[in-house]
């Protein structure tokens, strides 16, 4: 397969940027973000569009969460929390893989759970304000009357 020169990178706020350039058109950002794909073998993630290849380094995650719908019944029981990732797709919470990292910012596993996701300011708010303490210095949440903790801070 042809590559394609020029270095794009994703930065830790899921910017993404060529040669240095902040790419702001968004047919190339949607493009991009469709196409990008990781080499099971080696981890490295890469842009495979129409037989070329374009590495794509990053800097933390390519994946971002960037806002979320929260559904709660009708006496206010949270029922599910869906992800609007910053690839266009949504796709419902899966409880378990939520983490806080080592530097208080939320984490989850999308894509099956193939991939670990960065939770933008909007979306670590609007989820941060559904966690309860546990009174021992960690969080968990309730979905659909189920307690999931959120592990401890570092972990991923």
């Amino acid at each position: 397969m042809e590559n394609i020169s020029g270095e794009i990178f994703i930065n830790s706020q899921g910017e993404w940027l060529y040669e240095g350039n902040k790419i702001i058109h968004p047919e190339v950002l949607s493009l991009f973000k469709r196409s990008l794909t990781v080499d099971e073998t080696s981890g490295e993630f890469y842009i495979d569009y129409k037989g070329k290849r374009a590495p794509v380094k990053v800097a933390e995650t390519p994946y971002f969460v960037r806002d979320v719908e929260v559904k709660k019944d009708e006496s206010g029981n949270l029922q599910e929390i869906v992800l609007e990732i910053d690839d266009g797709s949504r796709e419902i919470l899966q409880p378990e893989s939520l983490k806080l990292d080592a530097g208080g910012v939320l984490r989850v596993k999308i894509k099956s759970g193939a991939f670990s996701a960065r939770c933008l300011p909007t979306a670590h708010f609007r989820i941060a304000e559904l966690l309860e303490n546990d009174n021992a210095g960690g969080f968990y949440i309730r979905i659909k009357r189920k307690r999931f903790d959120l592990g401890e801070k570092g972990e991923q």
